[in-house]
């Protein structure tokens, strides 16, 4: 179920009980038990029929006849209902008649601008309904100077409308998620550079003598362009020499001719792909950690829209789908580079360092694409 339920309908302009329907409709809303009523009123019928104010009826009728007698002139009336639950409508601060005012006032121009309604054309009646574990409020809609029948309306309007209300209503909380995720790219990036840093130094330890080769070709981070914020380190020596293996055994069984992408591989290869990935993020916990950061980010987004628990594991793993096919193409752009120096020397002879050297900036590439 979504966070916010927006449903919408209307009887055909074209029907004879139309407009007597419509009528009772109005009626219906605004005095039905559990219908919020307006300050010393008999009902809760608030609305605006001309620009300025929201203002609260006097009396339900004079919406109601408005309603029936452009009902009788074909034009469509609009039935919209936006449902909350409890802990919802509370968190929002619909506590009171007046917020659901101010409420449906922010929001009554999505309505009408889905349904092809201008600003100017614009007339709307409302009622608050505090139902227990329900409460929402009804919206009748039109377009006072409509000039075309419109018998039907497509099923993908209201879902537009309720989309476009989840983002308009809860922009706060997406705001949220979305700095959460600029904070951890902030951090990733951070880290990407501390591997590079690391992979210099194990390189001069290791080969001095092909340090400033390879570090002219994979540029030099200073400890000023680190800043002040002490990183962990991500891989160590070791750590690294464990994925080279996998990498040139993978390399080997490339297809030789054609296009290296992950889509176009043969499957037996994409298998072996796959596997390379799941070993790199079970054995890298930070690379492991971050696609389930990226999957858990999508599933909180998702759950604003759909809180069925099939589709949120849905969304999970298709967040986590995402980031390996993420990873196993840069698995691919390191593969290829490696495919280049194959034929440019025309044998397989790299050096320890070398191999170190792709599978490093292999690594370095996954994390900053994540």
């Amino acid at each position: 179920m979504s966070i916010l339920i927006y449903k919408q309908c209307h009887r055909h302009p074209n029907q004879k009980k139309t407009p007597k329907c419509n009528y009772a409709h109005i009626g219906y809303i605004a005095t039905r038990p559990g219908a919020v009523k307006n300050e010393g009123m008999r009902h809760g019928l608030f609305g605006k029929l001309e620009p300025g104010e929201v203002r609260e009826f006097a009396t339900w009728q004079e919406a109601a006849r408005l309603v029936r007698e452009l009902s009788y002139r074909r034009v469509n009336m609009y039935r919209g209902i936006i449902s909350f639950s409890p802990e919802t409508a509370a968190e929002l601060g619909l506590t009171d008649h007046k917020a659901w005012e101010d409420y449906i006032e922010r929001h009554i121009l999505t309505l009408a601008k889905y349904n092809g309604i201008r600003v100017q054309n614009l007339q709307w009646a409302a009622a608050h309904h505090n139902e227990r574990g329900h409460p929402h409020i009804h919206v009748v809609f039109w377009d006072k100077n409509q000039r075309t029948m419109v018998p039907f309306v497509h099923p993908s309007i209201p879902d537009k409308i309720r989309r476009q209300l989840i983002r308009d209503t809860f922009a706060d909380k997406i705001q949220a998620y979305c700095e959460t995720k600029q904070r951890a790219r902030e951090q990733l990036t951070a880290a990407a550079v501390d591997l590079v840093d690391e992979f210099e130094q194990y390189m001069e330890r290791l080969h001095p003598s092909e340090y400033k080769r390879l570090r002219e070709t994979f540029g030099h981070i200073t400890d000023d362009e680190l800043g002040a914020v002490p990183l962990d380190g991500i891989l160590s020596a070791d750590e690294l020499a464990h994925f080279i293996p996998g990498l040139f055994s993978l390399k080997e069984k490339m297809p030789k001719k054609g296009r290296l992408a992950y889509k176009l591989l043969p499957e037996e290869v994409k298998a072996e792909l796959d596997t390379f990935v799941a070993s790199l993020k079970a054995n890298c916990k930070y690379i492991g950690d971050l696609v389930n950061e990226y999957a858990d980010a999508k599933c909180q987004l998702a759950m604003l829209y759909d809180t069925d628990p099939a589709h949120v594991e849905e969304q999970q793993q298709k967040g986590i789908a995402e980031a390996d096919k993420l990873i196993a193409n840069k698995v691919l752009e390191a593969i290829r580079a490696m495919l280049r120096k194959d034929r440019e020397t025309g044998a397989f002879e790299y050096a320890e360092a070398r191999k170190a050297y792709y599978t490093e900036q292999m690594l370095c590439e996954i994390l900053m694409a994540l």
